[in-house]
């Protein structure tokens, strides 16, 4: 039943994928590897997430972010195209609107008149926003990372070559 669940979550990842390249103008023959690298990312984030295996959102994200940046790397030199194109729309849904929302309303109930519950509000305040925080990093770790270990540069469609070589 778990599995279910964690393929049924990278259904709806690879959906939201779709969407937001919809809404960047991605091209339309990368649609297909959007929808396949969301897929990739939110089965891999959820299914370390598994109670059985044990893995903390932090790293379970940063793993499907380089899940994410590898496979887009990958599709985007097969099909020639700029990585940015695929992993940006594919990374997008495993940005955490929970814990930011949840810090947002903590700073709100501080702005209030403090009472006896203050302490225990920021705390919690503290937590979200620290969390939010380092699954950002995460993500944005995870999906460099393979940019930088490859050191490509596209433009359209022509392969310039490494930022690093002189010449």
């Amino acid at each position: 039943m778990e599995l279910l669940e964690v393929i049924f979550k990278g259904f709806a990842c690879s959906v939201a994928a779709f969407g937001f390249a919809i809404l960047f103008n991605a091209p339309r023959q990368s649609l297909w590897m959007v929808l396949l690298v969301g897929f990739l990312g939110g089965v891999v984030k959820f299914g370390l997430m598994l109670p059985a295996i044990g893995g903390r959102i932090v790293l379970s994200t940063f793993v499907a972010g380089l899940a994410i940046g590898f496979m887009g790397v990958f599709l985007g030199n097969w099909k020639k195209l700029i990585p940015m194109m695929i992993t940006i729309p594919s990374v997008i849904p495993l940005v955490p609107g929970a814990f930011a929302y949840k810090a947002m309303l903590g700073l709100m109930a501080l702005a209030q008149t403090p009472d006896d519950k203050y302490g225990e509000i920021v705390n919690r305040t503290l937590y979200n926003g620290t969390m939010t925080l380092f699954v950002l990093l995460a993500i944005t770790l995870g999906v460099t990372i393979p940019l930088v270990l490859f050191k490509l540069e596209f433009v359209g469609k022509f392969k310039v070559g490494s930022a690093w070589k002189k010449g």
